[in-house]
């Protein structure tokens, strides 16, 4: 199984879920701590776009909320239909670099505070780049190991398990 923090290319051809994509867009973060952050655009000709985030090895889907969707916020909460989120931390992300066809806030400012919120339903996040009024809130989903790989690695992997197939198909297992 390949690593899970594998960073991949503009254009680069991946497999997410099964699913052959490309990379369209891809963004590079650096936080206030030295670390590095990815975010991919995901696309192929079937779809909408798929948004992921690697860092700290780690990968996990963005899900953008619609426009109209209704927020309320209040101290360090916000609140989404029933279901309430509470503040659990703050990333200051600074844009190193923009390839391609990224979406989202990041196309438009140097610098992007993220605020993390958990709530029952899962984790939600909310960007906004100081100095302007626009807010984005996406929900967060981490993917498990193998979720997604390089086209490369996935055929690897694939041939891998087909001569293993063989193998015990031979040895009469």
């Amino acid at each position: 199984m390949a690593l899970q923090g594998e960073i991949f290319a503009l254009d680069e051809e991946v497999v997410f879920r099964g699913r052959p994509m490309r990379v369209t867009g891809r963004v590079q973060f650096e936080g206030s701590s030295g670390q590095l952050t990815f975010r991919y655009q995901l696309s192929d000709a079937n779809g909408a776009p798929v948004l992921l985030e690697e860092g700290e090895g780690r990968f996990t889907m963005l899900r953008p909320f619609p426009p109209a969707a209704r927020f309320k916020t209040a101290d360090n909460t916000i609140i989404v239909g029933t279901e309430k989120y509470t503040l659990v931390g703050v990333r200051r992300l600074k844009v190193l670099d923009i390839s391609g066809n990224a979406a989202g806030i990041v196309t438009r400012a140097p610098l992007i505070l993220s605020g993390i919120f958990e709530g029952l339903m899962g984790t939600l996040m909310r960007e906004i780049a100081p100095g302007k009024a626009t807010q984005v809130y996406y929900l967060l989903k981490p993917l498990a190991a193998g979720e997604i790989l390089s086209a490369a690695q996935y055929a690897a992997d694939k041939d891998a398990k087909g001569r293993a197939a063989g193998e015990r198909a031979l040895n009469g297992d």
